[in-house]
Parts: C-alpha cells; sequence; structure tokens
C-alpha cells in the first residue's frame, strides 16, 4: 500500500467576493470539495480583507490584489492539511499572479494561480512576466488559470464576437 497522499485542487472564478453574505456561500459551498487547495480568481480584495477573509475561511489564503471592481486572486489551503509554510510566497502588484512554494508530504512543490489579462496587447507582455517567474521562484509547479478568449466571427453575417473561457491545469 503507498503511503502517498492524493492532493485535491479545485479552481473557480468567483466574479467578486467582498459581499460577506457571498464569500460565505462561496467558502461554504468550496469546503463541500474536500479538496487540498482552492485557487480563485476575480477575487476583488485588498490588503484590508485579509484578516477577516483568513477567519472566515478558518484557514490559510494567499493573495494578490487586484482591486475593489477587478481582478485578485487566491489560493485558499484547506484548514485540515499539514504543509509546511516555510516556503516562498509571490504575488504580482496587478492582483493577477499568486506564486506558493511549501513543503506538501515531504515534497517541495509550487503553485501558481494565475488571472490572465484581456487584452491582447496586454497578454505578451503578462507571459513574459509569468514566464521569467516559473523559471526564477518555482520548482515543481501546478499552474492555474483562467484565459477568456475572444474569438472572432468567421462568417460576415455575424455580428458579434463569441467568448469562450477556459479553465486549465
Amino acid at each position: 500500500m503507498s503511503n502517498q497522499q492524493t492532493c485535491k485542487i479545485v479552481s473557480l472564478n468567483v466574479r467578486g467576493i467582498r459581499d460577506s453574505a457571498k464569500r460565505g456561500s462561496i467558502f461554504s459551498y468550496l469546503k463541500d470539495y474536500e479538496a487540498t487547495f482552492y485557487f480563485l480568481q476575480e477575487t476583488y480584495s485588498d490588503r484590508s480583507d485579509e484578516s477577516a477573509w483568513r477567519k472566515e475561511w478558518d484557514g490559510e489564503i494567499c493573495f494578490s490584489h487586484g482591486s475593489r471592481r477587478g481582478r485578485g486572486v487566491c489560493i485558499l489551503i484547506d484548514p485540515g492539511v499539514k504543509v509546511d509554510k516555510s516556503g516562498s510566497h509571490f504575488n504580482d502588484a496587478s492582483g493577477r499572479i499568486v506564486l506558493i512554494t511549501l513543503i506538501l508530504n515531504d515534497l517541495k512543490v509550487s503553485f501558481c494561480n494565475i488571472y490572465a489579462p484581456n487584452n491582447h496587447a496586454d497578454q505578451l507582455e503578462f507571459i513574459r512576466q509569468l514566464n521569467s517567474l516559473l523559471i526564477d521562484k518555482s520548482d515543481l509547479t501546478a499552474l492555474f488559470y483562467r484565459w477568456r478568449l475572444e474569438l472572432c466571427p468567421i462568417k460576415k453575417r455575424q455580428k458579434r464576437s463569441t467568448s469562450v473561457e477556459t479553465d486549465h491545469l
């Protein structure tokens, strides 16, 4: 029998959880998954939220803040999971990247949660920053991201573009 433990990860675009009732519902919903890590995008958080959110979650949360109206990502760690949090933690200034490195089941591992920009002009610089970050600051990495693609219409008679949202590991 193996002594390896399963690491379950859930990723969710919450589209803002500043409202305490919505945040409580989301936290309750997430705990039903019984995952190890929860990757949230579009939290709309700022530094003043950290203490209250940690208390409501009853566990560790690693943040990268956006604004009260956009962006923001975080990684929530299940309160019952034993992890060595002596590793590193990086968050960018725009609220799009949070990277943590920790010891889980005697294995040093890095987790990165990103929320990429929708603007095509901003995406190239974002990819460069992310690539540099992953090379310089991470170990074994699980990368979670939400990328919104804007597809142009193929037929001339179509008058609107189609949006496709993808979640990837």
